[in-house]
C-alpha cells in the first residue's frame, strides 16, 4: 500500500441523518471512540451530524417513539477508530448513551450516560441524571432534581443545584458545592471528598470514606449540626480551635459540632482518613 493510501485508511466521512421524534421518545446511542455531543432542543425531531471513521459502520433506525443510533461495535479485537457525533434531540427525550473511550458532553439532556475511559460533562437543566465511568472524569454543571453518579479512578464534580444526590468514587476525588444539595450521600474508598459552602437549612447530608480525607470548607456564618467520627484517622475542627485525635475515646464519643442556629444535619464518617472542618 502506498503512503498516500495508508494516510487515508482511517479518514473520516461526513454523516447527516434526521427524522421526526416524539418529545419523550427513548434514544439509545453508542460510539466506542471519539466524541458524542448531545444538545437538547424544543423541536419534535432528531438530527445527527458528524464524521465517521473510515471502516466503521454508522447505524440509525427506529420510529417516532424511539431511535437507536451510533457506531456498530467491532466484532474483531482491533481498536475502534474515533468518530465524532453531534446529536440534536428533544429536551424531554429519555437518553441512554454508552462509550468506551469516547468523551460524552451534553446540554439540557436527561438520562443514563456511561463511559469506560471517556469523560462525561453535562450542563444546563435536566429531569434526572445517571452517569458512570471507570477511569473517566464526570463533571456535572447541571440543574437537576435527582442525580446518581459513580466513577472508579476518575474525578467527580458536582457544581449546581441538585435536590437529591448520590455520588461515589473508588479512587477519584469527589467535589461538591454544598449549597446546591438538600439530600445527599457522598462516598469514596481512597479518593478525597471535598464539600464547599454552607448547606441549605433543611439539608440532610452523609459523607463516608475509608482511606481518603473529607474536607468541609464552610463560611464563618454557616449553620448546621455536624456529626464527625473516625476510627484511626484524625478530626480537625478549625471552628473550635481544637484538633482531637481519633482513637478509642473518639469511637465512644463521636464529635458533634453545632454552628450558628443549627438547621442542616451533616454526618461524616471515615476509617483511616482525616476529617477537616475548615473556614473558607
Amino acid at each position: 500500500m502506498s503512503a498516500a493510501a495508508a494516510g487515508t485508511t482511517h479518514a473520516q466521512l461526513p454523516v447527516l441523518r434526521a427524522r421526526s421524534l416524539d418529545a419523550t421518545a427513548a434514544v439509545k446511542i453508542f460510539n466506542p471512540a471519539g466524541s458524542i455531543r448531545l444538545v437538547g432542543w424544543d423541536r419534535d425531531s432528531i438530527v445527527v451530524q458528524g464524521r465517521i471513521a473510515r471502516g466503521e459502520h454508522f447505524f440509525f433506525g427506529g420510529s417516532a417513539s424511539g431511535v437507536k443510533l451510533g457506531i456498530e461495535d467491532a466484532t474483531t479485537s482491533g481498536d475502534s477508530h474515533p468518530s465524532e457525533l453531534v446529536i440534536y434531540l428533544p429536551r424531554a427525550s429519555r437518553i441512554s448513551v454508552k462509550s468506551a473511550s469516547a468523551n460524552i458532553t451534553g446540554t439540557d439532556v436527561s438520562g443514563w450516560f456511561y463511559a469506560v475511559s471517556g469523560s462525561v460533562r453535562l450542563a444546563g437543566a435536566a429531569t434526572s441524571i445517571e452517569a458512570e465511568t471507570m477511569d473517566g472524569n464526570i463533571d456535572l454543571d447541571v440543574a437537576v432534581p435527582w442525580v446518581r453518579a459513580r466513577t472508579g479512578s476518575g474525578s467527580l464534580t458536582l457544581r449546581r443545584a441538585v435536590a437529591d444526590a448520590d455520588l461515589a468514587t473508588i479512587a477519584g476525588t469527589l467535589s461538591a458545592v454544598a449549597s446546591s444539595v438538600r439530600r445527599g450521600r457522598f462516598s469514596s474508598v481512597t479518593g478525597d471528598i471535598r464539600m464547599v459552602g454552607a448547606p441549605p437549612p433543611d439539608a440532610l447530608l452523609e459523607l463516608s470514606n475509608h482511606d481518603g480525607a473529607v474536607d468541609l470548607l464552610l463560611p464563618r456564618d454557616a449553620s448546621g449540626v455536624f456529626d464527625l467520627s473516625a476510627v484511626t484517622g484524625t478530626i480537625d475542627n478549625a471552628f473550635a480551635g481544637a484538633s482531637p485525635t481519633a482513637g478509642a475515646a473518639l469511637r465512644k464519643r463521636p464529635l458533634r459540632v453545632q454552628l450558628g442556629n443549627g438547621g442542616a444535619h451533616v454526618t461524616v464518617r471515615t476509617f483511616r482518613g482525616a476529617i477537616r472542618l475548615r473556614s473558607q
